[in-house]
C-alpha cells in the first residue's frame, strides 16, 4: 500500500521540529498539526490572516487566548503548550495514530525513515522559513512512493 500525503507531510514537520530543537513529544503535534494545516489551507486556500481569524472564532469560550509565539516559526497556534489548529489541540497521539496506528509500527517507521532522510540534507535557513520548506522540501518529496 502505497502512503498518502498527510502522513508523510507529518512526519516530515516531526524532524523539522525535532531538527530545530523540539522535544520528541512536542515535535509530534507539531508534526500534525502542521500537516492538518496544511490539508485545510490546500481544502480553504485562505491567507494566513484568514486563518488566524478562523482559529480565533472556532477557539472554545472556556479558551482566553492563544498563544501564536510558541510555534511562531511553523505559523501555529498554541494552546497550554500544545498546537492548536481547527478548534483542537493536536497532540502526540495525534500523531501516532495518523502514522504508526493507520500504517502499523513497520509502516509507521518506514515514513518516519523517508522523512528524516530528507530532513537530514535541508539547510536550516529552510527549516526557519515556512515558504521555502514548502517550496523547496515539501513540493519536491511530496509524492515520493513510500510503500508500507
Amino acid at each position: 500500500m502505497l502512503v498518502n500525503r498527510f502522513p508523510k507531510m507529518a512526519a516530515l514537520q516531526k524532524y523539522r521540529a525535532l531538527r530545530l530543537g523540539y522535544p520528541e513529544d512536542i515535535a509530534e503535534a507539531v508534526g500534525i498539526a502542521e500537516a492538518l494545516k496544511y490539508a485545510i489551507f490546500k481544502r480553504l486556500a485562505h491567507s494566513e490572516k484568514r486563518y488566524r481569524e478562523i482559529e480565533e472564532k472556532k477557539k472554545k469560550k472556556k479558551i482566553k487566548n492563544l498563544d501564536w509565539e510558541k510555534f511562531k516559526i511553523f505559523k501555529l497556534a498554541s494552546y497550554n503548550g500544545l498546537p492548536y489548529v481547527a478548534g483542537k489541540v493536536e497532540s502526540p497521539e495525534d500523531y501516532k495514530k495518523s502514522v504508526f496506528w493507520r500504517f502499523g509500527k513497520e509502516g509507521g517507521e518506514k515514513i518516519e525513515q523517508w522523512a528524516q532522510k530528507i530532513i537530514k540534507q535541508v539547510p536550516e535557513s529552510y527549516l526557519r522559513n515556512e515558504q521555502k520548506f514548502f517550496r523547496e522540501v515539501w513540493v519536491p518529496h511530496r509524492d515520493d512512493p513510500v510503500e508500507v
